[in-house]
C-alpha cells in the first residue's frame, strides 16, 4: 500500500474518529506548550527579565521549573493516549474492513500508526502557534515590585527590593531554533512509535482484531518495584552515607534519586493491575451483591484498564505528597529567616500539581468513557435479562474505585515517605547568645497529615464525581437496543 492511500486510510473515518483526532491533538498541543514553555525557562539566564516571579529572576531555581514543566508533560502524553482509544472498536471494525480489501497486517498496522502520527503532528503546529501568539499578548511589560539580588564580591550577594516594570513570563528570551523543532517533531514521533509498540501484539485479520497479549497480570515485579524505589527514599540520606556518595557530585544523587522515583511510580502503575485483579476475584468469589459481582468480574476482565487510565494521576498524586512533605520541612527550618518566598515558590508548585492532576483526571474520565462504549452490548444484554440500571451505575463506580482507592493511598505514603527520607524527620536550631553558640535544638519535622488527607480525599472524591459524569452515556450504552449494534 503507496503512502498516499495510507494518509487517506488514516485520516477518513466517522464522528467517533474525528474525536479521537481532535483529542489527540488537543493533548499534543498541550504537551508542545510545556515543552516550549520548559526551554524557555531553561534559557533564560541572569541578564533577562526583569520578570513579577521571583522563580524566573533566581537563575538557580529554573532547573526546578524546567522539570516541573517536563513533568507536566506525563500527565498531558498519558491524557493523549487515552484519547487515542475513544472508538476502538468502531476503528477495529475498520481495520478488518480493509483487510478485507486486500490490506496486508503491516499495511493495517501504517494505517492505524500514521492516524495517531498526523494527529500529534497537528497538535504540534497548534501548539507552536499557541506558544508564538502568548509570546506576543503576553509580553508587555507591567509595573512590578520585585527582588533583585546584586554579586557585590564572589559569592556575596545584595538583595534589594526594586519597583518597576517587569515581565510576567521570560518573553524576551526565545529558545534556538534548532531546539524548537527538535521539540516539535519529537511529539508527533515519539505518539508514532508509541502507536507502533501498542501494535505488536494486535493482530487484524477480516473478520476482526484479534490482541495476543497476557491477561492475568504479575504481581512479584511490581511488588519488588514499589518496595525498593519506597524504601530506597525513605532511607535515601542513610543509603547516601552508607554507599560514601554524599561527597559525590550533586548530578550523581540526584539521578540516584530519580531512578528510585521512577521504580516507584513503574511498580505503582503496575501494580494498579494486580490490585485490580486482586480485588476483583476476592469479590467474584465471595460477594453475594449484584453490583460488587459485576465490579469484580470486570475487573477480573480487563485489569490493565485500571492501570492505563490511573497511571498519570498516581504520579501526579505521589508528586503532590512529596510536595508537602517537602512544604513542612522547608517552612519550618525557614521560620527565622522568612518564609514568604519559600512560600510563595511552593504555591506556584502546587498549581502546577492541581494542573496536572486536572489535566491526568481528565484523562480518567475518558478512560471510563472509553470502558463504558467498548461494552455497550454486555450492558444492554445484562439490561434486557432483568439487571436494573441502577446495578450498573454502583457496579461502574466500584469498578473504578476499587483499585484507585489503595494505589492513591500507596502513593501518598510513598511520597511523603520519599520527602521525609531526604530532607530528614529532624532539624537543628541553634541558640545563640552573641557570636556564641550556647545550645542545640531539635525540632521533629510534623508529619502533614491535613494536606495528605486532602490529596487522597481528594482524589478519591474527584474520580467518583467524573465517574458519575459517565453515567448518562452508561444509561444510554444499557438500551437493549444496542444489542442490534454490530
Amino acid at each position: 500500500m503507496r503512502w498516499p492511500s495510507v494518509l487517506w486510510l488514516a485520516t477518513v473515518g466517522g464522528r467517533a474518529d474525528r474525536t479521537r483526532i481532535a483529542l489527540t491533538a488537543v493533548g499534543a498541543a498541550a504537551g508542545v506548550v510545556a515543552l516550549l514553555a520548559a526551554a524557555t525557562v531553561a534559557a533564560t539566564g541572569a541578564d533577562d527579565g526583569p520578570y513579577t516571579s521571583q522563580l524566573l529572576n533566581e537563575p538557580g531555581l529554573h532547573i526546578g521549573i524546567v522539570i516541573a514543566l517536563v513533568l507536566l508533560c506525563v500527565p498531558v502524553l498519558a491524557f493523549t493516549g487515552q484519547c487515542a482509544r475513544i472508538g476502538a472498536p468502531g476503528r477495529d471494525r475498520r481495520l478488518a474492513v480493509f483487510r478485507l480489501a486486500g490490506a496486508t497486517p503491516a499495511d493495517v498496522a501504517r494505517v492505524a500508526a500514521t492516524e495517531t502520527g498526523v494527529a500529534a503532528a497537528l497538535g504540534s503546529v497548534l501548539g507552536l502557534v499557541v506558544y508564538m501568539v502568548g509570546r506576543v499578548l503576553l509580553g508587555a511589560p507591567v509595573a512590578a515590585t520585585y527582588t533583585r539580588s546584586t554579586e557585590v564580591a564572589p559569592d556575596v550577594f545584595v538583595v534589594e527590593e526594586v519597583t518597576g516594570r517587569a515581565l510576567r513570563l521570560p518573553t524576551d528570551v526565545l529558545p534556538p531554533s534548532w531546539l524548537i523543532a527538535v521539540l516539535v517533531l519529537a511529539v508527533p514521533v515519539a505518539a508514532t512509535l508509541f502507536a507502533l509498540v501498542a501494535l505488536r501484539r494486535v493482530v487484524t485479520t477480516p473478520f476482526g482484531v484479534v490482541r495476543r497479549q497476557q491477561v492475568r497480570p504479575v504481581q512479584v515485579v511490581p511488588a519488588a518495584l514499589f518496595a525498593v524505589g519506597t524504601l530506597g527514599m525513605a532511607g535515601f540520606a542513610a543509603l547516601v552515607q552508607l554507599t560514601g556518595l554524599e561527597t559525590a557530585a550533586e548530578e550523581l544523587i540526584a539521578v540516584g534519586f530519580l531512578v528510585l522515583l521512577l521504580c516507584t511510580v513503574v511498580g505503582l502503575v503496575l501494580g494498579t493491575a494486580a490490585i485490580s485483579a486482586q480485588v476483583g476475584g476476592f469479590l467474584a468469589r465471595r460477594t453475594g451483591r449484584p453490583a460488587l459481582l459485576v465490579a469484580g468480574r470486570r475487573l477480573v476482565a480487563a485489569p490493565f484498564a485500571a492501570s492505563r487510565s490511573n497511571s498519570a494521576l498516581l504520579a501526579v498524586v505521589l508528586l503532590a505528597a512529596a510536595v508537602q512533605g517537602f512544604r513542612s520541612y522547608t517552612l519550618l527550618s525557614q521560620r527565622r529567616s522568612g518564609t514568604e518566598f519559600y512560600a510563595r515558590a511552593l504555591d506556584a508548585v502546587d498549581l502546577a500539581l492541581v494542573v496536572a492532576g486536572a489535566v491526568a483526571a481528565a484523562g480518567l474520565l475518558v478512560g471510563t468513557l472509553e470502558g463504558v462504549l467498548s461494552r455497550r452490548r454486555a450492558a444492554a444484554v445484562l439490561t434486557a435479562a432483568g439487571v436494573p440500571r441502577g446495578v450498573l451505575a454502583r457496579a461502574l463506580l466500584l469498578e473504578v474505585l476499587l483499585p484507585i482507592v489503595p494505589a492513591t493511598l500507596l502513593a501518598t505514603v510513598a511520597g511523603v515517605l520519599a520527602a521525609r527520607g531526604v530532607f530528614g524527620t529532624t532539624i537543628r536550631e541553634g541558640v545563640y547568645a552573641g557570636p556564641e553558640l550556647v545550645d542545640v535544638t531539635v525540632i521533629d519535622v510534623p508529619v502533614p497529615w491535613g494536606p495528605l488527607a486532602v490529596i487522597a480525599g481528594g482524589t478519591t472524591l474527584a474520580i467518583a464525581a467524573l465517574t458519575l459524569l459517565a453515567l448518562p452515556v452508561l444509561r444510554r450504552s444499557a438500551d437493549p437496543g444496542e444489542l442490534r449494534t454490530a
